[in-house]
Order: C-alpha cells, then structure tokens, then sequence
C-alpha cells in the first residue's frame, strides 16, 4: 500500500529526512516514534506532496506502486482524500471556525464526487448525529479529533496517515480515540501511519513501530519487540522517559528541609504582605493557600462546587482530571481572574483581595503559567519585552536588564543573551515554556499555578521542564499547583495529589496513597486508562 525508497528531503542546505525506507500494508498499523524535529510530520507530510515548496524531495514515495513525487497535480489531487488521507495535529487549528462540522466532513465528499452520509460517519466515529451542526468551539477535544477522523474518512481511503492525534488529550478521551483508531482499522482493513513521541501511545496502538532520530530510521521491527529490548540509545531513552505509576525509580523524592534554602527565606523576606482589609481571623495558619467551600457558576452551570483545597509552603500538588472538570476554572478563581459565586481564598493566612493595590501585591507573589506557551507569548515581543512586562506592571522596573537576565537564566535559557532578543517563534516548544517560566519568576513569587506545563512537550523537553520546576523548589521554595491531565506526571513530581470530577474534589491525599489504592471510582477509572509502555 505504501513504500517509501531511499527518501530524503531538503530544506535548502538542512538534510530533514535522511534516506528512509518503510513499508504499510492493508490492515497493518505502523507507529513512527522520535521527538520533535527529528523529522517525522516532514516524513508523513511528503506521503501526499504536502511539504511546502521551498522543499526538495529525493527518492520514491509509492501508493498502490505509483510514485507520488512524479503525480500531476490533476493526479494528485485525485489521490488526495481517496487514496490516502490525513488527521493533522491539533484539531482546533485544523478545523474552520466559522463553519459546521458537517459540512466541512462533507467537503471531501462533494470535492470527490464521493457518496456518503456525513451521519454515518458520525456514526462511525461514535458522534451523534446532531454534532453535525456544531461549530468547533462548541466541541470539546475529543470530539474535535472525532472530527477529524471522519473527515479523513470521508472517501473511504485506504491509507489514514495519523500526526499526533491524541496530543493534549486527558487520559480517558485518548483511550477512546486510540481504541476507535484500532477499531477501525478491523473493520475497514485500513493502512494506519500513525505518528507520536509518545511510546506509550504508539504501543497501545500500532503492530510495528519504527524511531526516527534526526532525520533517519535508527530503529525499526514489531512493537514489542523493539520496547522490550532497545537496541538504539535513542529509543531506549524515549522508552524511560515517560513515568510509570507505581515505580519508586520513576519518584521524585527529596527530604522537605531540602526546600527551604537561605534564597528561599530571602526571596520570602523580600516579598510583599497581602493584608486581609477584613478584619478577619487568619486562617490556614500552616498552608500558604487554602481554598474553603469554593463555587464558580457560569450562569445556570455550575463549574466549581464546594472545593476546599489546601497547598502547603514549598509543596508540589497535582490537580488532576479529564477536560471540563473544572481545574482550570479553580485556578482562575484561585487567582481572582474569575469571581467565585461564594467561598473563599486564603492566601499566606488572610483572604484573597478582590480588588484594588491589595490585590495586585498578591498576584505578584502568585504567578500563572499558561496552558500553551506559543498563545500566552505575544508574537510580535522579544523575549526580554515578554519576561519584562511583570515588571513593569508592578513598578519593579529598577535594574530590569539584571533582572530579566537573572530570571531567563533561572529558566535554564543559558546564556541568556542568545534568547533576550529572540521572538516566540524562533524558539523551540520547550525554550518558549521556560520563557513563560522566567516571566513568573522574575516576580520571585511563592507560589506558582501551571495549567498543562509539558502537555504537547516531548519526552526528553518534559523532563527538562519537570527537573526545573524541582529545581525552583528546592532552591527557592516555590511551592506549585501543577495542573494536568497526566497522571504519570502527578507521580513524578507531586507530593499530594487533588482528583477533579464534574467541579468538586473527589478524593485527595499523598501521591502514593491516592495513585496507588484510589478509593473513589473515578481515580480508578483514570488510573485505568493511562496507556503504558
């Protein structure tokens, strides 16, 4: 169905895929593992001459025997959609804001000449019917990716090239997606290219698994197979790099009093009060933050429903659940970005302000590190403009050359001039997450609240960022509320662990005891979907 001979292909000078060979037949699956840039959405994306053209292709890229690189567009555009189709990484982007799902799963159809129901792909791809209608926004992830898939589809194609497609997704949404994924390719006796660097996606899912490592095939043969006994560094190195719930060696662990360093009580020392202005009694004596009987209301939706959380000096807590429980909502509330509708915040023994010079002492000493980094970044400001901008809104701009230098630096940009003039994206996906990073520290606050920080970071990126964020709390003390669909990460650096279901707080306690023997149904249930290794 699909051969590739001898491919490589240029960007100018810049050997990207370097004389790869692989074979796909009906009804295989084959998994392309390897990190980013090491070559394999270029690899995918030259299948159906969708490079652009500033590339140069060598070799043979074969569909049914026929080589793609010497097609006419005419040829190509027939291919394209019929013979082979697409699922592109990150369904949002690839999707039309304006426009119903159903018709844009019906545009390949009506492009083709092709007959079909876009019910019964809907069908197919376990929708209702009535999505059709929707507009992308109106979806949540996993039926943005549901989305594309029946597009892709859509003309009955016997090779389905897969890139990233349950990037971003919690745990129990991807089990779904990857297990139609494997359905489908039963039932329809597809050909599936499926690109990852995440191993235990690829595991789950494909008979064949092929590692790419800058530009070339170092590794290649039946997925088991190469898991079990890596022959290539570089595999071996993706097959640890991804924790696995319940091994001590995947554990982070450091003595408590290893946090609290002379930075850490300078740091302390040099940080604002916020004062209460209610007259109120302290409370949480020992937390740094505590959260009692939290509500958040979007009109008639409630989306936190009595949560008490509590965060302690120097601590690491996880706030773990699918998509729409509610995590990033009690964050916003946490940081009074959003009202609550009643409870209360306590911050370092005293209400949280709602407003005015109190308030804003306090968002100085808790940060926010966004979701994605590319979006939180402002494309058109440097690195040194981004990481400043803290600064100046709080009046701190005295020495900030030295400043800003000294956070960049923290963020392990090293050395810091080669990045305080860059823009966003001449940045890889980790250096703009540390850049983010640097622009919450450079406030030098005590506590951090970061929504996602490896979600779509590769292996080797998400443990750089995971040693960083330890890192600042045991030199600094910076306590963390680490939000994340990802368990494995809850395991890996948590000290407590908060599970969120439907907008309340369904069980919480320490890392081992909550991971390990869950007492609610729900933890059960997500511990039960993380693929593995």
């Amino acid at each position: 169905m699909l051969q590739l001979k001898n491919l490589t292909v240029h960007y100018g000078a810049k050997r990207v895929v370097d004389d790869v060979g692989l074979t796909l037949g009906a009804g295989q699956t084959l998994g392309l593992a390897g990190e980013s840039g090491s070559g394999k959405s270029t690899l995918a994306m030259s299948v159906l001459r969708l490079l652009p053209r500033t590339a140069r292709v060598d070799g043979q890229v074969l569909l049914d025997g026929e080589d793609v690189t010497t097609m006419s567009w005419g040829r190509m555009r027939a291919v394209r959609w019929a013979s082979a189709s697409v699922v592109f990484q990150g369904a949002m982007h690839s999707l039309n804001p304006v426009r119903r799902v159903g018709e844009q799963i019906a545009e390949p159809m009506r492009l083709h000449a092709t007959p079909g129901s876009v019910r019964e792909l809907l069908e197919q791809v376990e929708l209702p019917a009535a999505r059709a209608r929707a507009y992308p926004h109106e979806l949540s992830g996993g039926q943005k990716q549901r989305v594309m898939i029946a597009m892709a589809l859509a003309c009955s194609p016997r090779l389905v090239i897969a890139d990233e497609p349950t990037t971003a997704l919690d745990v129990v949404v991807q089990a779904q997606v990857l297990g139609l994924l494997t359905r489908l390719v039963a039932e329809q006796d597809l050909g599936l290219l499926m690109i990852s660097h995440d191993l235990s996606v690829l595991a789950q899912t494909c008979q064949n698994l092929a590692v790419m490592y800058r530009g070339q095939i170092v590794e290649r043969g039946a997925t088991r197979s190469v898991i079990a006994d890596p022959q290539h560094p570089h595999t071996a190195a993706l097959t640890a790099a991804f924790p696995v719930i319940g091994d001590p060696a995947h554990r982070w662990t450091e003595p408590a009093d290893a946090t609290r360093g002379a930075s850490a009580r300078q740091d302390r020392a040099d940080a604002p009060r916020v004062a209460s202005g209610s007259g109120e009694d302290p409370a949480g004596a020992g937390a740094l933050l505590e959260v009692q009987g939290l509500r958040v209301d979007y009109g008639t939706v409630r989306a936190v429903d009595g949560v008490d959380l509590r965060i302690g000096h120097g601590e690491i807590v996880a706030l773990v659940g699918q998509s729409g429980s509610g995590k990033t909502t009690l964050a916003r509330a946490i940081m009074n970005l959003r009202s609550p509708s009643s409870g209360r915040v306590i911050f370092d023994g005293h209400p949280v302000p709602r407003r005015g010079t109190a308030l804003k002492a306090f968002r100085r000493q808790v940060q926010l590190v966004l979701q994605d980094p590319a979006s939180a970044l402002n494309p058109r400001h440097t690195i040194f403009a981004a990481v400043a901008e803290g600064l100046r809104v709080h009046g701190l701009s005295d020495d900030e050359q030295a400043q800003v230098t000294a956070a960049v630096e923290r963020a392990e940009l090293r050395p810091a001039s080669l990045y305080l003039d860059a823009l966003p994206h001449e940045l890889s996906g980790g250096q703009q997450q540390r850049a983010v990073i640097a622009g919450a520290l450079v406030l030098r606050p005590r506590l951090l609240v970061a929504d996602e920080p490896v979600a779509s970071l590769d292996a080797s990126v998400r443990g750089e960022i995971v040693a960083l964020l330890l890192r600042l709390r045991r030199e600094l003390g910076l306590a963390s509320l680490i939000i994340t669909h990802d368990l494995g990460l809850a395991w890996q650096i948590a000290d407590r662990v908060a599970v969120m279901h439907q907008g309340t707080i369904v069980e919480q306690g320490p890392v081992e005891q909550v991971l390990l023997n869950p007492s609610h149904d729900y933890t059960r249930a997500l511990v039960r979907a993380v693929p593995r290794v």
